[in-house]
């Protein structure tokens, strides 16, 4: 991209978080019999950090699921995204997830790695699958 993509990318950025900042409260002030819709916003707010609270980590089975499909390739979908991003909780899976990124880099790339680094992620993989499913409970 070039310096100018760049800068209009950070501009354009910048702008929509300004916007979804000053837009609520804009409107409180402008449209004042609608106040109420403030507590859409409070409700919305309220359900994602509910949902964050409640969500719970995969089993060491599945994660090794999730490591094994992605390095054979067959995933779809978001697989690979939520893959990349999956808020772990657990310190032992984190720890696993952890090596296995670190091993792989970028988990669309892991069908084309080496077979030394295929033999480290199967390690990864047979380590987890040994590990107990009530983990940490």
């Amino acid at each position: 991209m070039t310096q100018y993509g760049n800068k209009a990318l950070k501009f354009v950025t910048g702008l929509g978080c300004l916007v979804s900042i000053a837009g609520p409260l804009l409107a409180i002030i402008l449209y004042p019999r609608a106040k109420w819709l403030f507590a859409l916003v409070v409700i919305g707010i309220a359900i994602v950090m509910l949902a964050e609270r409640t969500r719970k980590d995969p089993t060491p089975a599945r994660l090794a699921d999730e490591i094994e499909s992605l390095l054979t390739g067959n995933y779809g979908g978001w697989d690979v995204d939520g893959f990349e991003h999956p808020g772990i909780r657990n310190p032992l899976l984190r720890e696993y997830w952890h090596k296995s990124m670190s091993l792989g880099g970028l988990p669309e790339t892991w069908v084309g790695m080496s077979d030394a680094k295929k033999d480290q992620m199967r390690e990864i993989i047979r380590e987890l699958r040994e590990l107990p499913d009530d983990l940490g409970k």
